[in-house]
């Protein structure tokens, strides 16, 4: 059988042409170039199969074959293997088949070999030899079918009869290009993880806007590989569909936002012009006519580079100069077809570059939080220092045999607030008892509070209007804005109490609130006269407005009412009926009951 074999090779070979070698290359589109008496010695030279793209828009290729003595003109083939384009055909002058639509840019077949009838009467005008004319359009979407299907590779260029004319050609090709479109799937898995990832963190650091466009940004290339992939078919292919003009929207507006956030940039107007030029970008895409939009892309993130460059605003990104260039140059290269051109294979070029880029920001992100958990795990232990220091400044609550004993409870809303309390025993056995609370919350609160605890230790009055007085003094200027109320009372042993106010909530004697006089609270203007006012009573209470102020579920204050209420139970009771209500700031209680 091998003999027999190896005895028709001669004849077989004789009923076919191979078609690969040199042709002839024009850029050009004119009739005349599908004639057989066209002279193509001045048009490039090329080799079949091609290695260099194909040129935009129109062009021909030409070729001059000599016929197989043993080619049955009758049966006669011509098969073409896998070619993107739309294109003609053209033996001797005659048009003989074509593929696709010329001048519709937005639809183009999978590139796939096909074989076409060669008529009889064509071997007539030119007898003992072939005149090949292809005219080749490269439509709008053939640039991004290069990454469906590799251009004028594998499959037959031959002529030959129909009995030994290829088949099975498409399956098998097909069959190959999925395999080597098969390293999508991990780009695709990697981006999609990255996507979660970045998700994920978003969900727990909301405030983190940049997670969720991180997010988007590989999720969305992420799905535009795994449908790429599961919707890869043999057979025609639309340009565009749907899901790939959301998936580079989509990816295009995250890649947009990260840009200005790398950048800092906060002027709405710049903001307002960038995300123009964005979206005029895809319009370009979807309408401009000689279908080559890609550059501008390129130009547009570089010009956003250069001028976050110019504008020196690196210092306000959330990582370090040269990881943001690099970042921001591999997401210009991931969203451009050029890029990474040296590759080849079974990876597309934008995909490695996009997972390149979702694994540098996961580790820049990662990176970040950790700092940012450093950062917080810092001001804890600052904020607990001074929640420390806090507590001392407030001395226990005196008492004095036979004249009155004080309680005390201080529940701040956060680590320090800017509630206080303070009491001294006189010499003669008189208590004072000072209660107070400085406008505002934090650490800024807290400072104001020690100045205010300070002054009071240094003062030597006894008397309610000279503490206030000597307060109001130290802290005019110094409050940054703000204000302290307060209010200040001293226990006599013969049982009369002595009230100053400056703006603080009135207290309470025996379950019912005092008539006293308000005042102005301290730190407003110097030089502030405050009245006393004299009473008696078994029972004092001072609380301050984060007991009236205490808010529930329903948005129903605890209010003056309650307050007044429980005004005879004990300071511990107080606080913890108003925290149980709702605690949304710093709540004291300091009662005074008589021997």
């Amino acid at each position: 059988m091998k003999y027999l074999l190896l005895l028709f090779a001669p004849l077989l070979a004789a009923q076919s042409v191979d078609l690969s070698g040199e042709w002839r290359r024009s850029t050009d589109d004119q009739a005349a170039y599908s004639q057989p008496a066209f002279d193509d010695g001045a048009w490039e030279k090329i080799r079949l199969p091609w290695t260099s793209f194909p040129p935009h828009g129109i062009y021909w290729l030409r070729r001059s074959i000599a016929l197989p003595p043993g080619l049955d003109r009758t049966q006669a083939v011509l098969t073409l293997g896998p070619i993107a384009e739309v294109y003609e055909v053209y033996v001797n002058g005659v048009r003989i088949a074509g593929a696709g639509v010329f001048n519709n840019r937005y639809v183009a077949q999978i590139a796939q070999s096909r074989t076409f009838a060669i008529p009889p009467a064509v071997f007539d005008a030119s007898p003992g030899r072939l005149h090949l004319a292809i005219r080749l359009e490269r439509v709008f979407s053939s640039r991004y079918l290069q990454s469906v299907a590799a251009h004028f590779q594998g499959g037959a260029y031959v002529i030959t009869d129909t009995a030994n004319a290829p088949r099975d050609e498409n399956e098998l090709l097909f069959g190959r290009r999925r395999l080597a479109r098969a390293g999508n799937l991990a780009t695709a898995a990697l981006l999609l993880a990255s996507g979660l990832v970045f998700f994920l963190l978003w969900i727990f650091q909301r405030n983190e806007v940049q997670l969720f466009w991180l997010a988007l940004l590989a999720a969305s290339r992420g799905a535009f590989d795994a449908l790429g992939y599961a919707t890869f078919a043999p057979h025609t292919y639309p340009a565009w569909p749907n899901w790939v003009i959301m998936a580079h929207a989509v990816n295009g507006a995250a890649l947009a936002q990260l840009i200005l956030s790398a950048m800092g940039i906060r002027s709405r107007l710049v903001r307002a012009g960038f995300w123009f030029l964005w979206a005029l970008y895809y319009v370009l895409i979807l309408f401009n006519a000689q279908g080559n939009a890609g550059g501008y892309n390129d130009l547009l993130a570089f010009a956003c580079l250069c001028f976050g460059w110019w504008r020196k605003s690196w210092d306000q990104a959330d990582w370090p100069e040269w990881l943001t260039v690099v970042s921001l140059t591999l997401a210009v290269m991931a969203h451009s077809n050029t890029a990474f051109r040296f590759l080849r294979g079974n990876w597309n070029p934008p995909s490695i570059s996009m997972t390149i880029l979702s694994a540098l920001l996961v580790f820049l992100t990662l990176r970040r939080l950790n700092l940012d958990r450093r950062e917080k795990d810092r001001l804890a232990g600052e904020l607990e220092a001074a929640r420390l220091v806090q507590s001392l400044l407030f001395n226990a609550p005196a008492s004095a045999s036979g004249t009155a004993t004080i309680d005390a409870v201080y529940e701040p809303a956060h680590e320090v607030g800017g509630d206080f309390h303070w009491s001294r025993v006189e010499p003669g056995g008189a208590v004072l008892a000072v209660v107070g609370d400085v406008s505002g919350k934090g650490l800024k609160a807290a400072m104001l509070v020690s100045v205010v605890i300070g002054i009071l230790r240094n003062e030597k009055s006894s008397q309610p209007a000279q503490l206030l007085l000597a307060l109001n003094n130290g802290l005019a200027g110094h409050t940054g804005g703000g204000f302290v109320t307060c209010c200040c009372a001293r226990f006599d042993p013969d049982g009369t109490v002595t009230i100053a106010n400056a703006g603080h909530l009135a207290p309470y004697c025996d379950g019912r609130e005092l008539e006293v006089e308000a005042g102005l609270p301290l730190g407003i203007a110097p030089g502030v006269e405050y009245v006393e006012s004299v009473t008696r009573g078994e029972r004092f209470t001072f609380v301050s407005d984060g007991v009236v102020e205490a808010e529930n579920a329903r948005r129903e204050l605890f209010g003056f009412d309650r307050t007044r209420e429980i005004s005879t139970q004990s300071a511990q009771q107080i606080a913890e009926a108003a925290k149980a209500w709702g605690q949304n700031d710093d709540i004291t209680v300091v009662t005074v009951r008589r021997a």
